[in-house]
């Protein structure tokens, strides 16, 4: 069985730039949280070692924190950690400044915000769980002090918490949002695309086939489908190796986009059997499209070997004659059925249900 390994140098980048990311957001909300918090513990009139811890907290703890995710063997699992003990510092310090409810009630706001953002539900309730504790543990410890009123100061201090922390909390959001929906489309893409033809695959093709029918049927334009079958494919595979046919569907996938319009679309409708919906295009000029890429093919050879010749089976029919997008697929497979009938190495066109 095989196994995808993944980029071990990739997932070191994206890792040490999460890391980065929690570690600006980190010190940030520390250093905002400093203010105020100091504000209250002036008034209460405390020690002067709450204010040495209130500082280590701020200033120390973002830069140690990072330090022990980056030489953890799990950065993620350690910082997802860091980020429960933040919450606890929170609720340490909530009862350190006696409950008083202006900080205390934005610093609980910023951690549910901030947790929900960082983990969803997974991350918020051990942090409210491990805050709760904390609150309580540290409140019992110091006495239960009731701070409920607060110093004009206090309220000024506070309001950068409320209003600066939030915003940088959404600017980081809207950029992670953004950053997984253009990664979103890049996979979609690849989901749809052939990865070595690169040209659409039949998913992506027959939603192609089904617009354009809807466009054909209100009258606003006219379209062909055309299906390519390489001949003898299975020999080609048999005698030259798969990395030879794999070759040939590339160069032939070359070879349609060189002779069609912008407007026209290939795929790879399955195997060796590749597909083109040309757009507004007669029956003559159709025609002599089909041929321009029989000719283009016959005269196809193989840098390592002169005498390989290889040729194509072309059905094609008109969505006009169709009563539905499987009616057109199914004329052009009979167009194809044909050639091969007649001899393959040729083209035929139906312009009508049979």
């Amino acid at each position: 069985m095989s196994y995808i390994v993944p980029d071990e140098e990739l997932l070191q980048t994206r890792t040490k730039k999460f890391l980065k990311r929690i570690f600006v957001m980190r010190q940030l909300g520390t250093i905002l949280c400093f203010f105020p918090i100091f504000s209250v513990l002036r008034d209460m009139h405390h020690e002067s070692s709450y204010f040495i811890l209130l500082t280590v907290n701020a200033f120390v703890w973002p830069s140690f924190a990072y330090l022990i995710s980056q030489r953890s063997d799990d950065p993620v699992k350690t910082e997802q950690t860091s980020l429960i003990v933040d919450t606890m510092f929170g609720g340490a310090w909530i009862g350190v400044m006696g409950l008083s409810p202006m900080p205390s009630f934005i610093i609980l706001a910023v951690f549910i915000a901030d947790r929900y953002a960082a983990g969803g539900w997974k991350l918020l309730a051990p942090s409210i769980l491990g805050f709760t504790v904390s609150l309580i543990g540290v409140w019992l410890l110091v006495g239960m002090p009731l701070t409920l009123t607060f110093s004009p100061h206090t309220v000024w201090l506070t309001i950068p918490l409320a209003t600066l922390y939030l915003i940088a909390l959404s600017i980081l959001s809207r950029k992670l949002s953004t950053n997984l929906s253009q990664k979103n489309r890049q996979f979609e893409r690849i989901a749809l695309m052939d990865p070595r033809l690169h040209i659409p695959n039949r998913r992506l093709f027959e939603q192609r086939l089904a617009s354009t029918f809807v466009q054909i049927q209100r009258g606003n334009s006219t379209a062909h489908l055309m299906l390519i079958d390489v001949d003898h494919f299975k020999d080609i595979n048999d005698t030259y190796g798969h990395e030879m046919g794999d070759y040939v569907l590339i160069e032939l996938s070359n070879i349609l986009r060189e002779s069609i319009q912008s407007k026209d679309i290939p795929a790879r409708f399955g195997g060796d059997e590749l597909a083109v919906i040309v757009m507004d295009s007669s029956s003559q000029e159709i025609m002599q499209l089909s041929q321009t890429i029989l000719d283009k093919v016959r005269h196809f050879r193989l840098p390592s070997n002169p005498n390989f010749r290889m040729s194509i089976s072309i059905g094609i029919s008109s969505a006009a004659a169709a009563g539905s997008t499987t009616d057109w697929l199914k004329m052009a497979d009979q167009a194809l059925y044909e050639v091969k009938r007649q001899g393959r190495d040729g083209v035929q066109y139906i312009c009508e249900m049979s």
